[in-house]
C-alpha cells in the first residue's frame, strides 16, 4: 500500500498547518439557516455548482492562511532554536515521510538538546531509489546520517553518542560517569534491542517461544521502576528514552492491531504506561510521534507480512474506520497515540488550512487512484472544496444529492487512506480530515466505503 502524499518529486508543495490560530480570525459566512447542497452531475460540472461552495482562495482566507503561521516540525528545513544561532551546526539526513524509527530517535535528541540543524529528506529504500548523490556520500544508503564538521556519521546510536560528545553544553542526555544511572545505560540499550527482536518475531508469527515478547515487556517495565521513573534513568528524560521511543511507539500501535494485545491502557505494564504519559508531555515527542493508522499501514512494506489474529479484529476495525469510528461526528477514541475526543475545533481548522493551501497537489495526488483521473479533476476539486468548507463551518451545513460522479468518492477514499502522521498533519487534524473525506465518500457513493 502506497502511503506518500508528497514524497514524489513532482509535488513541490507540502501539507502544512499551524498549531496556533485564533478562531476569531476566521471569516466564516453567515449561515442564515441555508444548507449548501452538492448537486453536480458529471456532464455539467462547469456550470451547475461553481458558486455553491467558496473558491479555494476564499476558503484559504477563511482558514486564516493570509496570516503568518509557524511551520510544523516535520516540515521544517532548519531549526536554529533562537539564542543568537545564525546557522546550523550540522545537517540531519532523515526520511521524507517521518516514518523511520532510527531517524526519529536522533530527531528527538536534536530537539531535546536544541542543537541547531538543517534537514535534508531522503526517501526510505522500501519506497524507491535514493538519490545518487546520497549513495555516493553514504554507500549503504541507510538513514539517518549526520554531517558534522565535514564528516558524515551513520548508525543512529553512534550518531547519538557522537552528538553527546560534540555538544556537551547543550543539555547533556547521559548521566555523569560513575553513577548508578551511567552504569545502567549499556544494559538498557541491550534490553531495547532484545525487546525489538521479540516484538518482530511475535509480529511476524515466528513464535519460537510464545511468551518471549511478554517477558521482554516485563523486563522493560521493571527497568523503568529501578530508578523510580517515570523515565528509564529516573525523573529526567535521557538519551535512553529517545532510543526507546520509536519502537515502544510502534509496539503500542501494532500489537493490539494485529494480535489484540493492548500495551497502553491494559494495566499489564504500568511503568511503561507511565512512561508514555510522561513522553506525551514532551513537545519533541508530540511533534514527531505517529498514529496507529500510519504505523500499522507502513510497517509491512518495511518489515514484511505481519500475523493478523482474530483477537485484533475489533481494534483493526476501529483504527481502519470500519466500525463507524470515522463517521461524523467523531467520538472520543483511545488508541496507542493517546486520547482524542474528536471535538477539537482547532484540528478541523488545521485540516482545512492544509487542504486549502495545497489543494492543487492534493487533488493531483488523489487522481492517482482513478483510471483516466485527469478527466475528473474538476469534479474532485469541487468535492474537496466541500470537504474544506465542511471542516470550517460544520458538515451539517452541507448536504448531498449524491450527483457527483462516483470517481469523486474513489479519489476521496484514496486520499483518506493515505493521510500520514506526523508527515501531513497531527493526529487530531488527520483524524478530522480522514473523517470528512469519509463523509464525502458516503454521500457521493454509499456503497464505496473501503475500496482502496
Amino acid at each position: 500500500m502506497e502511503l506518500a502524499f508528497f514524497s514524489s518529486n513532482q509535488f513541490t508543495t507540502t501539507f502544512s498547518f499551524t498549531k496556533c490560530i485564533s478562531l476569531s480570525g476566521l471569516h466564516l459566512p453567515e449561515k442564515k439557516g441555508k444548507r449548501f447542497i452538492i448537486k453536480s452531475a458529471e456532464s455539467a460540472m462547469a456550470s451547475t455548482n461553481v458558486l455553491s461552495v467558496p473558491s479555494w482562495e476564499a476558503l484559504s482566507e477563511r482558514a486564516g492562511l493570509n496570516s503568518k503561521v509557524p511551520i510544523r516540525l516535520p516540515e521544517a528545513e532548519q531549526r536554529l532554536f533562537g539564542g543568537g544561532n545564525k546557522q546550523a551546526a550540522l545537517i540531519f539526513y532523515r526520511d521524507n515521510s517521518s516514518w523511520c524509527p532510527y531517524c526519529e530517535r536522533v530527531w528527538i535528541q536534536l530537539e531535546e538538546k536544541e542543537i541547531p540543524y538543517s534537514v535534508q529528506k531522503i526517501n526510505m529504500r522500501c519506497y524507491g531509489e535514493k538519490p545518487a548523490w546520497y549513495t555516493r556520500m553514504v554507500p549503504s544508503g541507510l538513514l539517518p546520517a549526520v554531517e558534522l564538521n565535514q564528516k558524515v556519521l551513520t548508525e543512529s546510536l553512534d550518531i547519538m553518542m557522537a552528538l553527546e560528545k560534540a555538544f556537551p553544553d547543550h543539555r547533556p542526555l547521559l548521566p555523569a560517569p560513575g553513577s548508578a544511572q551511567a552504569d545502567a545505560v549499556n544494559s538498557l540499550l541491550k534490553l531495547e534491542r532484545s525487546l525489538v527482536g521479540e516484538w518482530l518475531r511475535r509480529l511476524r508469527g515466528a513464535w519460537a517461544w510464545k511468551g518471549g515478547f511478554e517477558s521482554a515487556m516485563g523486563k522493560v517495565d521493571s527497568a523503568l521502576r529501578r530508578f523510580d521513573g517515570p523515565y528509564f534513568l529516573g525523573k529526567e528524560f535521557s538519551l535512553v528514552d529517545a532510543v526507546y521511543a520509536p519502537f515502544l511507539e510502534r509496539i503500542a500501535a501494532s500489537m493490539p492491531y494485529w494480535q489484540g494485545l493492548i500495551i497502553r491502557g491494559s494495566g499489564q505494564w504500568p511503568a511503561v504506561e507511565a512512561w508514555f504519559d510522561s513522553m506525551d508531555s514532551r513537545s519533541s515527542f508530540q511533534a514527531v510521534k505517529s498514529d496507529d493508522f500510519t504505523i500499522t499501514h507502513t510497517l509491512e512494506p518495511q518489515i514484511g507480512p505481519c500475523l493478523s489474529l482474530p483477537a485484533g479484529a475489533e481494534y483493526r476495525a476501529m483504527v481502519d474506520g470500519r466500525n463507524g469510528s470515522w463517521d461524523l461526528p467523531l467520538k472520543p477514541e483511545q488508541t496507542a497515540w493517546g486520547m482524542d475526543d474528536g471535538s477539537d475545533s482547532m484540528a478541523k481548522v488545521q485540516a482545512a488550512r492544509t487542504l486549502a493551501r495545497n489543494h492543487h497537489a492534493v487533488v493531483g495526488f488523489a487522481l492517482r487512484g482513478l483510471k483516466d483521473g485527469e478527466n475528473y479533476r474538476e469534479a474532485v476539486d469541487l468535492g474537496f472544496r466541500y470537504v474544506a468548507y465542511a471542516l470550517l463551518v460544520g458538515y451539517g451545513d452541507v448536504d448531498s444529492l449524491q450527483e457527483l460522479p462516483k470517481q469523486v468518492a474513489e479519489a476521496a477514499a484514496y486520499l483518506r487512506d493515505r493521510v500520514g502522521v506526523p508527515r501531513d498533519l497531527s493526529y487530531p487534524a488527520a483524524r478530522q480530515l480522514r473523517a470528512h473525506l469519509h463523509w464525502l465518500v458516503k454521500l457521493v457513493s454509499p456503497d464505496l466505503h473501503f475500496a482502496t
